[in-house]
């Protein structure tokens, strides 16, 4: 008998590699902002409460891949199995809404903090209409959520065919929903992105201070670029084909790369911040090696040579003893 075809430990790998990378770009920020610069602000707490439901979805993703079997084909599952795939995938658009309206907001609330005193009005209205939105987003996507199906459970029971035709139930039009709740985020992911462009323009810092700032931000774009590729997984998923267990695993997987990438993304100017304030330490690090080589080696020569000189010495004066004891006795008046 053959084994199925699955994508094995990929979603394993993707989950450490990046969620390691996330979460120590959060460490690093918290670090440098509570203790390097002691200046902590609401957008740090965004991120802090950020990690918990961005982590969580890795997890779950890795759960439902590993245990669950989104990592094979629908046809290789068992239905319990495939009851089990539409809980989880449940707590994981709960979990998709809630992390990255957070990651969104601290970016914004990062944005109004840096540009309180320099940005104009308009700028800062913005701003806040933005973190609004996405507040409303978290709210009106996780109650759609809830009331998507009447009872709750026909979430996940609408897969068998027996329950779904022994009983009476009623859901929303699921694929629109997820749709239009991904371009929404790309909406959003499009626009927090953007804003550090006009922000870092009107800063008064220097042109070269201006690229290093900007740069960092355009590396937010993978967000909504891997949003618009998870669109047309969806569209796959709910309309092209019948291996659902399958292409599910690409828009989760996608869905969490997506949230990983851009809390890391929204960490990097406080890890900038982090390694600019211990370079110094570590280049005093290299030379004290350095310095400790040379002294070690120039100390060895040294000792050596006093060791060298040292003997030449007392056997010279053993030389001499033997001499200065004869005069004294030939001119001993006694």
């Amino acid at each position: 008998m053959t084994e199925p075809e699955s994508h094995r430990l990929s979603s394993v790998i993707l989950a450490s590699v990046f969620g390691a990378i996330a979460l120590v770009a959060v460490c690093v920020r918290l670090w440098a902002r509570c203790v390097i610069q002691r200046r902590a602000g609401w957008d740090d707490l965004c991120t802090a409460l950020a990690v918990i439901p961005v982590l969580a979805l890795a997890v779950t993703f890795v759960l439902s891949s590993e245990v669950y079997g989104t990592s094979m084909h629908t046809w290789d599952n068992t239905l319990p199995n495939l009851l089990a795939q539409r809980q989880v995938a449940l707590i994981m658009e709960i979990l998709y809404v809630v992390g990255s309206g957070l990651v969104r907001i601290s970016v914004l609330l990062f944005y109004r903090r840096i540009g309180s005193r320099s940005i104009s009005r308009g700028f800062m209205i913005a701003t806040w209409v933005s973190i609004g939105s996405l507040v409303g987003y978290i709210l009106a996507f996780v109650g759609v959520l809830f009331a998507s199906c009447q009872p709750l459970h026909a979430f996940w029971d609408q897969i068998d065919p027996v329950w779904a035709a022994t009983h009476a139930w009623q859901c929303f039009n699921e694929p629109v929903h997820i749709i239009l709740a991904t371009a929404i985020a790309i909406i959003q992911d499009a626009v927090v992105t953007t804003l550090p462009a006009v922000l870092c323009w009107n800063l008064r810092i220097s042109f070269r201070e201006k690229v290093a700032l900007g740069s960092i931000f355009v590396v937010g774009y993978l967000t909504p670029v891997i949003a618009a590729v998870r669109i047309y997984f969806i569209v796959r998923l709910y309309y092209l084909t019948y291996d659902t267990s399958w292409t599910s695993w690409y828009c989760w997987m996608l869905a969490m790369m997506e949230l990983l990438i851009a809390i890391a993304c929204s960490s990097l100017p406080a890890v900038r911040v982090f390694f600019k304030q211990y370079k110094p330490y570590v280049r005093v690090m290299g030379t004290a090696r350095g310095i400790k080589s040379v002294f070690t080696k120039t100390t060895s020569r040294k000792s050596l040579s006093v060791q060298r000189s040292r003997r030449e010495s007392l056997s010279t004066v053993r030389l001499a003893e033997p001499v200065y004891s004869k005069q004294s006795m030939d001119h001993d008046p006694s």
